[in-house]
């Protein structure tokens, strides 16, 4: 393992993502579909709620996934590890910023923005850990 301490750094941001739920929720695709009902059509809206669907899910295991990525690159190829982090850090930040896009849109103040940033990241900790894991992709070499 040439890149012991990134492995470890993707490790610990994971298991931070686990500990302060950084996960999408499944209640933004009644949301989004709430949104989208008044422009698109009822087969697009089941096609869109469909997709939603599986990516909440996919998101859910965000930091299972990034964990998941780093033991890959530590025992075989940079590349699928990589290509692991990145699915759930990704999906997981995409769902996160769905989730607070929604939550301004509810009704939320400018003012209220800090407050709605830990809310959606559950503390600093989802913070932290997201930016970990990003940083620790960032780093590994193929």
């Amino acid at each position: 393992m040439k890149n012991k301490k990134w492995i470890l750094l993707g490790i610990i941001g994971g298991a931070l993502m686990i500990i302060s739920s950084v996960v999408g929720r499944v209640g933004i695709i009644g949301r989004l579909l709430e949104l989208l009902a008044g422009v698109v059509n009822e087969e697009a809206q089941r096609v869109i709620g469909i997709i939603l669907t599986i990516f909440t899910y996919i998101a859910a295991g965000g930091g299972i996934t990034v964990i998941v990525g780093a033991l890959i690159t530590g025992f075989s190829s940079n590349f699928v590890g990589r290509y692991v982090m990145g699915i759930g850090i990704g999906a997981s930040l995409i769902s996160l910023i769905i989730l607070l896009i929604t939550s301004i849109y509810g009704g939320s103040t400018v003012e209220d923005l800090p407050q709605i940033l830990l809310n959606t990241f559950n503390g600093i900790y989802g913070l932290a850990g997201a930016f970990i894991a990003i940083f620790a992709r960032l780093k590994l070499k193929d």
